[in-house]
């Protein structure tokens, strides 16, 4: 390889971590001022926020590695196997912190009473599907790293089954976007 592709490589990887570790900051700044709004929930509000845009970045990080699978490139299943871990343990966290704040949003005088009196049409449909389709994430990414610790390295000669990694993994990913997506209109409607 030479010298000038190899630079342009690693200044490459250098800008892209960068430019997401940049994201992130900003992002969980974002949520992390959850914790200072003018409420008795603002530790959920804190951790549920910055557990659901932690779980959604590494879900989109590991959307690129699904590609990979998907498309029968060589990876590093090791790493993937803690990855996906970690991820799974974060998509729990924010399951549980969204199930924590959901005690304000339908306790009285709260969002689901206000949202309900001005636009109910959102409550009826768009929070109704969100209440179920945040909770899709977990039990799928949960059987990915239940495939890539059963199978170990014998996985490497099963094209099937990367491929079923691959295909979970995005489907957990298309899950945890349509929960963030909702949860942020909820939020922008009527915060807890």
């Amino acid at each position: 390889m030479p010298t000038e592709q190899y630079l342009h490589g690693q200044l490459a990887k250098f800008l892209v971590r960068t430019q997401a570790i940049t994201a992130l900051f900003v992002l969980l700044s974002l949520a992390g001022l959850d914790f200072f709004f003018p409420t008795n929930y603002r530790l959920q509000a804190g951790l549920h926020g910055i557990s659901s845009i932690s779980a959604l970045v590494l879900g989109t990080y590991l959307t690129h590695r699904a590609y990979a699978l998907i498309r029968g490139v060589h990876i590093n299943f090791h790493s993937l196997r803690y990855w996906l871990v970690g991820a799974t343990a974060i998509n729990l966290l924010g399951a549980v912190s969204g199930n924590w704040i959901y005690m304000r949003y339908r306790g009285q005088d709260g969002p689901k009473d206000w949202i309900l009196a001005n636009v109910p049409a959102f409550h009826n449909y768009l929070m109704e599907f969100k209440e179920f389709i945040s909770l899709f994430p977990f039990p799928l990414m949960l059987v990915a790293v239940f495939i890539l610790f059963y199978y170990d390295d014998a996985i490497r000669a099963r094209r099937d089954l990367t491929q079923l990694v691959g295909i979970l993994i995005l489907l957990a990913w298309l899950f945890l976007l349509l929960g963030f997506v909702a949860g942020l209109v909820l939020a922008k409607l009527r915060f807890v």
